[in-house]
């Protein structure tokens, strides 16, 4: 081996083990869609067919809740943005 491979190998991070070896889920951080809780805008978005700035509109104005913590941190608690879109639903006609 070169001087360069013992280099190049001894910055290497040691190697992970398999994800099916240690049973974790690959999509172990999301969440799933009938789960009920908080989440963020980013899930909120990946949920919904709507744009950010749509997203902001409808949370200054009212048309679907949220919560502040902190500064900047906002979450949806998804129950109530269900319940606050299911409002403004049209009835059959």
């Amino acid at each position: 081996m070169s001087s360069e491979q013992k280099d190049f190998l001894g910055v290497m991070p040691p190697a992970r083990p398999d994800m099916r070896e240690t049973g974790i889920r690959a999509e172990q951080n999301q969440t799933p869609a009938g789960e009920t809780g908080f989440i963020n805008q980013k899930q909120l978005l990946a949920r919904l067919p709507i744009s950010r700035r749509t997203l902001f509109n409808w949370r200054t104005t009212g048309k679907i809740p949220c919560v502040r913590l902190g500064g900047r941190r906002i979450l949806f608690h998804w129950p109530s943005v269900e319940a606050a879109l299911l409002r403004y639903q049209n009835p059959p006609a």
